[in-house]
């Protein structure tokens, strides 16, 4: 029988809350009543303030004085911004883990990589699809064993899941069907500026259609 892991209110709500408006269930501007988000977490007013001064920490919940709080709305402004601390993250990620990367590591990261480049881009599977891109880009984090790294990129993938409730959808987005693997060979080469170039070209390359989303939705509202 596997322990169960303990979690205290606050982050039961945390849990609860950062997964429906990653899931897009709490659409952004949403706002996110302390007493209903107690309802909807059946834990206490108290423990809900900590998770959603939690999640404004990760930019997933604005606070409005004398209004509360709500679902964050990514403005192009923010995902410009976004994308700039992610780049930098993810390069100096892909120059580290060039020069310490091991074998393991290297078919670790082709397994999932390999999902990604095969999961068909369709709406049915746009939770696998963003889960397995989460997966890797944390590994790859993680293999620096740089922890602050993590701990920044993590809040980045939040922001960027979030944007996808913009309708910036697998569907819309075509990818060569090596990219990810591409980019697991550039890193493994051992070379840490074409490392860092594989990664740059990886990372912006969906800023585009990001914005793109941001600009329709703008049009049509």
């Amino acid at each position: 029988m596997k322990e169960e892991i303990f979690q205290t209110a606050p982050e039961i709500a945390y849990r609860i809350i950062s997964q429906k408006i990653l899931d897009g269930e709490f659409q952004p501007g949403m706002k996110l009543s302390r007493r209903k988000m107690a309802e909807v977490t059946n834990v206490s007013v108290i423990p809900v303030i900590e998770a959603l001064k939690r999640l404004e920490e990760d930019g997933l919940v604005e606070s409005k004085p004398q209004w509360g709080s709500f679902v964050t709305v990514p403005t192009r402004e923010k995902i410009i911004q976004s994308y700039q601390v992610r780049e930098a993250i993810e390069c100096q990620s892909a120059r580290i883990l060039s020069q310490i990367i091991t074998p393991e590591q290297i078919d670790n990261l082709l397994s999932i990589a390999t999902e990604l480049d095969t999961v068909p881009y369709e709406e049915k599977s746009t939770i696998d699809s963003r889960n397995y891109h989460l997966r890797f880009h944390n590994c790859l984090a993680e293999y620096t064993n740089n922890d602050l790294l993590v701990r920044t990129l993590n809040r980045i993938n939040l922001f960027w899941v979030l944007c996808k409730a913009l309708g910036a959808r697998a569907t819309q987005t075509e990818y060569p069907r090596y990219w990810h693997r591409k980019l697991v060979d550039e890193i493994a080469a051992g070379d840490p500026d074409r490392a860092e170039a594989a990664m740059r070209e990886h990372v912006l390359d969906s800023l585009g259609p990001v914005l793109e989303s941001l600009d329709e939705k703008n049009r049509s509202i």
